[in-house]
């Protein structure tokens, strides 16, 4: 709860430091007094729009801080949003070494917000003493305080806010949070089939490569170490003359030419015969008589296998022509795909393996919308259900609000309106043929209509009704909803428009039953609302040497009674025992009803 606020400097405001208790505090005064500057300090301290009007004149800065004590929720709620942001060490418990982030909270933590805003305009928002961006005051303060005015875009008329509530109230946050988790499951899996549907045109390209290049290598039939073959048949080839005509005359050395020269073979038989005949007299020759009949056998089948190798070659320009063409083919193979034909075979291998990858997408594509279809149809059906809950729900909502209309003499009909937008890419709910579009809370929108009039078609809340409606339609939702809002600090600004008479005690009553459950603040202009007040601020305007400044002081019991008469049309006897009366009154309400409730 908001427990101490101090504003300087602000608007007619000079300086003003107000302690607040629990249950309902009223903030009265005259008509232009500066209630609404109290709020506007407030907002401005929860990261709302600022400017440099809102500095007292003659002075160079406003500021404003509040001082709140949190509840062990809503000092987690604050955590976590800290957390978020990367502040998680702003919000520490008294006493403690470490940030609440979740668990039990050990002792009360304490947080402080504060708002400096300069001649020029510029602001500085601060944590716990930190500077901060003003977007976070917004965050952090979203989670403490409510404020309701006749012209705000209030959080009760916000859509998902409704639904919110409506869910809260319905008790169906559980069966919301099962859906939210299929729900972001089913959009991982969508997520995973438009990346892959995406790819598609992509992949098509790919497979036509890969099938061209692995066809390309396949036709070329290569063998490893071909290309080496071939080029010492090219080097044959064209050389074939020189080859023959160097092979001739080897032969002729060793086998005996036609100018009639000796030849090697012959030279060599007659020194083996020679040798053998000297070792049968001088066995010490043996072995050389041995190394030469060797040689005379390897001077033969030299001369065999030149013989056969001159009789290869051939002078044939067409194989010659073939080889160069194969030795082109496998050179743009290697510079297309390897430096060798085993780095071209491992690239086809490659390119296969990668090829039945692709062919495999289809089929996994299949499986995954198999899948998606699934989760769908269980979204659907979870969806369908959630709705279900959440009109029955409505309808108890709706005629508890009825009943709180009634009693703030409030006419028309109140509903929960329940709408579904058809989507192509929703979800599919049973017995329907329509798709529906669909999040993580589930297929409806939630909008609170009112018809002020009967006969009339009921329309949005927010366009429907009058400032005095529109106030007490919130006053009546808060009752209602109080049990599962969870905001600890209600402001409603006015609410009191348009209403008197038995109305405005009916009025006070339901704000100081909200007291019991939130710690709230009303400007009020009704006696019979203050009345009914735990705490009581009191705002006046002063004119000291000619400046004119507003001060804000919180009356005790007997300053009540005199604002109460003041209220009710001066300090008379008559209207300071009415005031008695109003108060009396209220105090034996507020004990009768906490007796009960206890």
């Amino acid at each position: 709860m908001l427990r101490e606020l101090t504003i300087r400097n602000f608007a007619l405001l000079e300086v003003a430091c107000l302690h607040f208790g629990t249950g309902l505090t009223v903030l009265t005064g005259e008509t232009g007094a500066g209630k609404s500057i109290v709020i506007d300090a407030i907002g401005c301290v929860l990261g709302g729009r600022t400017s440099a009007e809102v500095v007292r004149a003659g002075t160079d800065r406003a500021s404003v801080e509040a001082i709140f004590d949190l509840d062990n929720e809503t000092a987690k709620v604050v955590a976590d949003v800290l957390d978020s942001l990367g502040m998680s060490d702003l919000l520490e418990a008294d006493n403690a070494t470490t940030p609440v982030t979740s668990g039990p909270v050990p002792t009360t933590p304490e947080l402080v917000l504060a708002r400096e805003i300069g001649r020029n305009g510029r602001s500085v928002a601060r944590v716990n003493g930190r500077a901060v961006p003003a977007s976070t005051l917004a965050q952090v303060g979203a989670h403490l305080i409510d404020i309701h005015g006749q012209h705000d875009h209030l959080s009760l008329l916000r859509a998902d806010a409704q639904r919110d509530l409506l869910d809260r109230f319905g008790g169906l946050t559980d069966a919301r949070r099962d859906l939210a988790d299929r729900w972001r499951e089913l959009g991982a899996l969508r997520a995973t089939r438009r990346q892959m549907q995406a790819d598609e045109r992509e992949i098509a390209r790919r497979l036509d490569v890969l099938g061209y290049q692995v066809e390309e290598i396949a036709q070329a039939n290569l063998t490893d170490g071909e290309d080496d073959a071939l080029m010492r048949e090219r080097a044959r080839l064209a050389n074939a003359g020189r080859l023959a005509e160097l092979g001739a005359t080897i032969l002729g050395c060793l086998a005996g030419g036609q100018d009639g020269e000796a030849a090697a073979r012959d030279l060599v038989a007659r020194a083996a015969r020679d040798l053998d005949a000297l070792a049968r007299v001088d066995p010490d020759v043996t072995p050389t008589a041995t190394t030469v009949a060797e040689a005379s056998t390897l001077i033969d089948d030299a001369i065999h296998t030149i013989t056969a190798y001159v009789e290869s070659i051939e002078f044939n320009p067409a194989r010659q022509a073939e080889v160069e063409r194969r030795l082109d083919q496998i050179g743009t193979l290697k510079y297309k795909y390897g430096a060798t034909i085993a780095d071209i075979l491992a690239f086809a291998d490659r390119a296969r393996a990668e090829l039945d990858d692709l062919a495999t997408r289809d089929a996994r594509g299949h499986a995954l919308d198999t899948r998606i279809t699934a989760l769908e149809a269980t979204v659907g059906a979870d969806a369908a259900a959630l709705s279900d809950a959440r009109a029955a729900a409505g309808d108890h909502l709706a005629a508890a609000i009825a009943t709180e209309l009634r009693a703030l003499s409030l006419k028309g009909a109140f509903e929960a309106v329940l709408t579904r937008v058809p989507a192509p890419d929703g979800v599919p709910v049973p017995n329907d043929s329509v798709r529906y579009r669909c999040d993580d809370a589930g297929i409806d929108a939630v909008a609170f209509h009112f018809a002020p009039n009967p006969g009339e078609p009921s329309r949005p809340v927010a366009r429907t009704a009058s400032g005095g409606e529109l106030s007490r339609i919130l006053l009546a939702l808060k009752a209602v909803l109080s049990r599962v809002d969870r905001t600890p600090t209600l402001i409603f600004d006015e609410v009191d428009t348009g209403v008197g008479g038995r109305n405005a005690q009916v009025l006070g009553e339901k704000l100081s039953g909200l007291g019991d459950r939130h710690q709230v603040f009303c400007v009020t202009h009704l006696p019979q609302v203050a009345a009914y007040a735990d705490g009581h601020v009191f705002l006046a305007k002063r004119v000291i040497d000619g400046r004119t400044s507003t001060e804000a002081n919180t009356l005790d019991d007997g300053g009540r009674i005199i604002e109460l008469a003041q209220m009710l049309g001066g300090t008379t006897p008559a209207t300071l025992a009415q005031a008695r009366e109003l108060s009396e009154r209220a105090r034996h309400w507020k004990r009768a009803t906490r007796a009960d409730a206890a």
